[in-house]
């Protein structure tokens, strides 16, 4: 792998983890406290709805541009000019199938009609945001797409955030504001990487092409399957939650807010496997052993996730009291099922994208498919008397399911071993984590100091049982093609 790709993709991690917590922390969470955990939980269901629909959007388009021009730049103007036409032709049928649910399954209130247009609008933007900056890395046109890649988030930082921390402005925002201003950032910035894409065009003409359309669909199609899996298994709990509890859209809200913590560490996880991906790859390709990598994945990546988790089960009540106005100690509870499922993502981004690489994607379909028809089928059952409470189970068995069978193939395709002493070494290195987080958290300090020490003896605790390397880090950035 090209050290130039390798250092670009560190970069974005980087700048990724600098904004996109900001914005977690200071305006998502800010959100949910001045409006409440029902207001929010309704945005959050409908958000969610409005994503698992939105692989109408992508038929599996951004993967083949993103392959097609990093091997062809000269397709460049040819495949802008016909897909940003048939993206287009796209937001029909997502209207259409967003539209029919609201009136099915919804209580068909204007506020609720207002609110999936405007998410329907703007996951639209952000499926051209997403195409454009496939052509962005395709140019290899890295620091550039790094900047597309944090814009969005950027700009509802500066417009949310005068809002939420001016005091005479903040009794304006409600949750219909907010997604006003988040379509205005989404809109801004497929502004700004549309042209910037168009510059690097020769004269692009802009037409339908219903053969070129077909062919994209057809040659997607297995990993189209696989993304809308994935996110069915992933997010379809909170929109049942909304539609099957009696107290729906709370218990969504207090969902969300035990699920943060989660989505910012998953960041680490889903930029790290963007990193895996093109190395295991080529590894594939020169017919190279990849048990290096994937020693090196789960020191970087799956035991430090194991350690962040114990520490942050310890810490759940006083980290959700910390964060929230209300419902801490239910967000609590939650939070300390939903680490499982973190843990479970983080050996899946390894093991999937390994399988990934090798084109495994009947396989992954499959699981996926499994997956998908639990975690449904026992939401439908559970969620009616046990709300949150059931999702967070599901989703734990879910992922849990998801990442066994990963790991359980990733090893017998490769013929990859196990050893017990890492085993030995890692159950050691969670007690010790669990033990000094206990005597943290009953000593009297500050909670957000107490954990962070905590934190960074777990880190320790790996690296003297050789569990986690940064060397390794150094051997990733090092490598060349």
């Amino acid at each position: 792998m090209q050290r130039k790709f390798i250092l670009n993709l560190i970069l974005l991690v980087f700048v990724n983890l600098l904004i996109k917590p900001l914005y977690l922390f200071g305006i998502d969470r800010g959100l949910q406290n001045t409006v409440g955990s029902n207001a929010y939980g309704l945005f959050y269901a409908l958000f969610n709805l409005s994503f698992i629909l939105s692989v109408v959007l992508d038929p599996g388009i951004t993967n083949f541009n993103n392959r097609h021009i990093a091997q062809n730049n000269q397709l460049l103007t040819k495949y802008f000019s016909r897909i940003s036409v048939f993206k287009l032709a796209l937001t029909v049928p997502y209207f259409i199938l967003l539209l029919l649910w609201y009136f099915i399954f919804s209580e068909q209130n204007k506020t609720e009609l207002h609110l999936v247009i405007l998410l329907g609008f703007s996951q639209i933007l952000n499926s051209i945001v997403l195409y454009n900056r496939s052509n962005l890395s395709g140019l290899h046109l890295f620091k550039t797409d790094t900047f597309i890649s944090i814009l969005d988030k950027m700009l509802m930082i500066i417009f949310i955030g005068v809002f939420l921390y001016i005091p005479s402005l903040k009794g304006f925002l409600d949750i219909q504001l907010f997604c006003i201003l988040q379509l205005l950032s989404f809109g801004i910035t497929a502004a700004v990487s549309f042209f910037i894409v168009k510059f690097y065009c020769i004269n692009p003409s802009f037409k339908f092409d219903k053969k070129f359309c077909f062919l994209i669909i057809k040659e997607s199609f297995p990993f189209a399957l696989l993304a809308l899996l994935m996110v069915l298994y992933a997010k379809i709990d909170t929109v049942l939650l909304k539609m099957m509890h009696p107290n729906g859209n709370e218990e969504v809200g207090i969902y969300a807010a035990a699920y943060r913590l989660i989505d910012a560490a998953n960041m680490i996880a889903i930029l790290f496997s963007g990193l895996l991906y093109p190395i295991f790859s080529k590894l594939i390709k020169d017919k190279a052993s990849v048990e290096p990598m994937v020693k090196t994945g789960f020191k970087l990546l799956v035991f430090p996730a194991f350690a962040f988790a114990v520490v942050v089960y310890v810490f759940s009540m006083p980290l959700m009291e910390l964060l929230y106005l209300q419902h801490a100690a239910f967000a609590g509870k939650l939070l300390g099922l939903l680490l499982i499922s973190f843990v479970a993502s983080c050996i899946t981004y390894v093991c999937g994208t390994l399988l990934t690489a090798n084109g495994n994607i009947q396989l992954l379909n499959k699981i996926a498919a499994i997956a998908v028809v639990f975690n449904v089928l026992s939401n439908l059952i559970f969620i009616p008397e046990y709300g949150a409470i059931a999702c967070a189970w599901n989703a734990m068995l879910s992922f849990g399911f998801v990442a066994l069978a990963h790991l359980y193939f990733a090893t017998k395709v490769f013929s990859l071993k196990i050893k017990m002493l890492t085993v030995i070494k890692l159950v050691i290195a969670l007690l010790l984590s669990y033990m000094t987080s206990q005597l943290l958290a009953n000593y009297h300090l500050p909670a957000l100091w107490s954990f962070t020490i905590a934190l960074l003896l777990a880190i320790l605790f790996l690296s003297i049982l050789r569990l986690i390397s940064f060397k390794q880090l150094n051997n990733i950035i090092k490598a060349e093609e």
